[in-house]
């Protein structure tokens, strides 16, 4: 007898394409996604954008260090997490404005930061030099 054949018909052929095309899909989406942390984590070494994985809605951020609310730019102020665009570059103008930061708890009186959005951030910013000294750059 020679080898066994395995009858297939085209349904059959059908759904293992469909499952090894599904497959590929998934293994290319997580190797763009590992590729764009790399290069985030290349431009901003303060903080870094993680994804959480699945069933959750939103990227978590592990910051190495805290962020100098005095010397941080737009773009480290906005990988924080609750703070985008509009709100990092509220507190760049708060800061141009004030002349810096006193202490962190200042950030309070930035207009979109509110208790709860000062106590996920309280841990991951310092205050350090303020003042003409302390290198305002909008990050642009």
């Amino acid at each position: 007898m020679g080898p066994v054949q395995v009858l297939v018909n085209r349904r059959e052929r059908a759904v293992v394409v469909l499952v090894v095309a599904a497959l590929l899909v998934g293994v290319g989406i997580s190797q763009y996604k590992r590729a764009r942390l790399a290069r985030q984590a290349a431009r901003n070494p303060i903080a870094v954008v993680q994804d959480s994985g699945p069933g959750r809605s939103q990227d978590s951020v592990t910051v190495l260090r805290p962020v100098d609310l005095n010397q941080a730019t737009q773009r480290q102020l906005d990988v924080l997490p609750g703070i985008g665009p509009v709100l990092a570059s509220r507190i760049v103008e708060y800061r141009r404005f004030k002349g810096g930061f006193r202490n962190v708890s200042e950030l309070r009186a930035v207009s979109g930061i509110g208790p709860k959005r000062y106590a996920a951030l309280k841990d991951l910013v310092t205050v350090g030099s303020s003042g003409s000294d302390a290198a305002i750059d909008t990050g642009r």
